[in-house]
């Protein structure tokens, strides 16, 4: 199997899973199931950027596949509990489905990256959008998972932990990739002071707990990318 292929569909399926979907319309599928607009749009929207992914005209039915597959997990996903480990179990299906897409391509046709694309210029796209959206719904889901009570919000609209925990990501990312592992201890110790007069235990638990999963997937999305060839 080609791990470009797959990792062009890994990077088309973030787009069209998180990227291009609201908290409203993931509601919404999971409300109304089978009458809901989203989940049909949705299908569509992920089987055109697995065609695109795949630069080739001829692999419109292996895009069609995965597109009514994740439309049949999706479905199965709004009758069950929205927590970390359907959240997991979702995923890890999406990503089997598109493997052996991949792997099914591969072994009929002969497959390259178009324009001769670095790999590793894919793995780094698909770790910038690993360490924004999916980590916050996956963080956020498993400190729920765990009963880490989360902090009241102030009613403005702004989720300013959200915006914290990607930039922190994203400049862990860029440290590990520059394998400045020091430059990581000192953002962890300037975030440390910062939040050393918080008397808030709950919220110091929470947000203790929020930052060491974030730098958990930073790092790994990290390693990820070095690994990448």
């Amino acid at each position: 199997m080609n791990i470009g292929l797959l990792l062009n569909l890994l990077l088309a399926h973030l787009i069209g899973d998180f990227a291009l979907q609201t908290s409203k319309s993931c509601k919404h599928k999971r409300d109304k199931k089978w009458g809901s607009v989203y989940h049909y749009c949705h299908a569509l929207i992920v089987f055109a950027l697995a065609w695109l992914a795949s630069w080739d005209w001829a692999f419109w039915w292996c895009a069609l596949l995965i597109g009514v597959a994740h439309f049949a997990i999706d479905m199965w996903k709004s009758y069950c509990i929205d927590n970390v480990i359907w959240f997991t179990v979702d995923q890890l299906l999406h990503v089997a489905v598109m493997a052996g897409a991949a792997w099914m391509w591969c072994s009929m046709s002969d497959w390259s990256m178009p324009f001769d694309i670095p790999v590793k210029y894919v793995a780094l796209a698909i770790a910038i959008l690993v360490c924004w959206k999916p980590a916050n719904i996956f963080i956020k889901l498993m400190l729920k998972h765990y009963s880490v009570n989360m902090p009241e919000e102030k009613s403005s609209g702004f989720n300013a932990g959200s915006l914290i925990g990607d930039i922190e990501r994203w400049l862990i990312l860029v440290f590990v990739l520059l394998q400045r592992y020091d430059a990581i201890g000192l953002l962890i110790a300037a975030k440390s002071i910062i939040r050393f007069g918080d008397k808030e235990t709950t919220k110091t638990e929470y947000v203790l707990a929020g930052t060491l999963m974030s730098i958990f997937i930073a790092v790994l999305a990290g390693v990820m990318v070095t690994m990448a060839k």
